[in-house]
């Protein structure tokens, strides 16, 4: 099982410049490969990173969400949108070579992070098991 190395805090104080130091100490001492997971709804661990997600849970959220009601997001016919959702989440993981990078992205609207939060949770308690460090950026 990984260990789970959480940073959190106020805004500004430098938590994902922390993380993205973290992250290249463990992957410079050979403790890869490394789960990176930007937790942050003003998600920049990518930045920091210079890795550029293909979608972020949030932007999958607002895909499933839509779906039906845009023509542009379609779920594919006989297929639920919970089945669909899990064939996509593997899409919000950018695979790196020392480590990947999950981002949490947008939040649903107010502030309310509540389905979001559960699928970042959700994918970590999966992907614990593959990771010998998860490093999430909140």
């Amino acid at each position: 099982m990984g260990h789970v190395i959480a940073v959190s805090g106020k805004g500004g104080v430098g938590k994902t410049t922390l993380c993205g130091l973290l992250i290249q100490y463990l992957c410079e001492s050979g403790k890869c490969p490394v789960l990176a997971v930007d937790a942050d709804a003003n998600a920049n661990l990518n930045e920091v990173l210079g890795v550029e997600p293909e979608i972020t849970l949030g932007e999958l959220r607002e895909e499933i969400e839509r779906a039906g009601v845009d023509p542009r997001y379609q779920i594919p016919s006989g297929m639920t949108k919970q089945a669909y959702l899990e064939m996509r989440l593997s899409d919000a993981i950018a695979e790196e070579d020392d480590y990947d990078l999950m981002v949490m992205g947008r939040t649903q609207g107010q502030g309310c992070y509540c389905f979001v939060n559960g699928l970042v949770q959700t994918q970590v308690q999966k992907l614990q098991s593959h990771y010998p460090y998860i490093v999430v950026d909140n």
